[in-house]
């Protein structure tokens, strides 16, 4: 049976296109291959979903990573933070605001997101247990080989993922697809992830736990800062801050180990060097100078790291004044590889941009095929960026489609 669309993959960029295709009654069948859908959606934000944020479009691209992040304007434009929220408030989903920027279901469930993306799609479109194995172009339509059958469309999305937590369904299918058809794919590699550091296992090991809310991360040899806090583990390093830097972390990594360095205090550095005089003109007990700028669990390690002693501040010589505001400002970890990208929270990589249309998310040499969310090279942080990628990036594809078969 030919089809104006076959979607393949019912996450949520797919399942945002389905709504789409539903609500301008276009003929399209979504295959997925598990038994349930959105399987990772409802596993996100410790099964609570974070939805989306609360950021303008121009903030939200300029919190991403990529260098093509501009890629992303249109589709934000035409379907971003705000039209999300607006878009489950239609489907009787309120959502609520955390920590002035996350947006989370107001039930805390995310069993709700996908309930709300499901309300209006009728049960005969979805297909399950039902994977793609072979995804083919003759110039006039799509087949689309399933291990149940054959089936043919005008309009294909491909809507699969990445190759985050695998046990979702997550392998990669859509870049197989991509490379099948002689499109430019990225490499998957990890993003949004923690990083392990044999450094922070060996000498750092008694400050397991302990968590720098204030901290701003560099990575050695980068000007950009990423700022959300360090969390010291038994492995390594995790919190806002690793995350968002673990994609770049891995781009380095390649070559050998990677350095970051961070503030291991809550004070800016101007009121760090003021409280520094301060204690040099009082002639302090270093000690007590460093309580007033931490805890007495890192006051007492930055003592050890240094070979210090308790003495008065004044009876060490400038250059150990230097190596001391260094290690506060610039707190030096040495980092020997991030988490798999199997278990990384978000990959990067996939259909690279260069092969798409940002104004309608289909592929420039391929009329009528289309790919949207994680399956392409687009990412961003933990906090609501990917779902919002995702669904801006489904929409957008299900808007251009409904477009071409109105106009034609």
């Amino acid at each position: 049976m030919m089809y104006d669309v076959v979607i393949i993959g019912g996450g949520p960029s797919g399942l945002m296109a389905a709504n789409v295709l539903e609500n301008n009654h276009i003929n399209y069948i979504l295959l997925e291959k598990n038994d349930q859908l959105a399987k990772k959606l409802l596993l996100t934000g410790g099964k609570r979903c974070n939805v989306t944020n609360n950021l303008s479009i121009h903030d939200f691209i300029e919190s991403l990573n990529m260098k093509h992040r501009r890629f992303l304007y249109h589709a934000l434009q035409r379907f971003g933070p705000e039209d999300i929220i607006q878009f489950f408030k239609e489907r009787g989903l309120g959502l609520l605001l955390e920590q002035d920027l996350k947006y989370f279901p107001e039930t805390q469930k995310s069993q709700s997101v996908l309930d709300a993306l499901l309300r209006d799609i009728k049960k005969e479109h979805l297909h399950y247990n039902e994977a793609v194995r072979k995804l083919n172009d003759d110039g006039t339509h799509f087949t689309v080989s399933t291990d149940q059958g054959i089936y043919q469309a005008k309009h294909v999305i491909v809507a699969t993922g990445s190759k985050a937590y695998p046990t979702t369904g997550s392998n990669g299918d859509g870049i197989k697809f991509a490379e099948a058809l002689g499109l430019k794919t990225i490499p998957f590699t990890p993003a949004e992830t923690h990083v392990y550091s044999e450094h922070v296992k060996k000498e750092l090991l008694d400050l397991q736990g302990t968590t720098l809310s204030h901290a701003v991360l560099y990575i050695q040899g980068r000007k950009q800062a990423y700022p959300g806090g360090v969390l010291f583990t038994h492995f390594g390093l995790s919190g806002p801050s690793v995350l968002h830097a673990s994609e770049v972390i891995a781009e380095e990594i390649v070559h050998g180990p990677v350095t970051v360095h961070f503030n291991i205090t809550d004070f800016p550095q101007n009121r760090v060097i003021e409280r520094f005089e301060d204690a040099v003109q009082k002639n302090l007990p270093i000690l007590s100078f460093l309580e007033d700028m931490m805890t007495k669990r890192l006051a007492k390690k930055i003592l050890d790291l240094l070979g210090f002693v308790n003495k008065k501040i004044n009876e060490y010589s400038k250059k150990d004044h230097q190596r001391l505001l260094d290690i506060i400002l610039k707190f030096q970890v040495k980092i020997d590889r991030v988490e798999v990208i199997e278990k990384a929270f978000v990959n990067a990589g996939g259909l690279s941009v260069e092969e798409l249309d940002p104004q309608s998310m289909m592929v420039k040499s391929m009329s009528g095929l289309y790919f949207v969310g994680e399956t392409t090279d687009l990412q961003g942080p933990i906090g609501g960026f990917n779902l919002t990628i995702a669904f801006s990036t489904g929409h957008l594809a299900g808007q251009s489609i409904v477009k071409r078969i109105i106009n034609k």
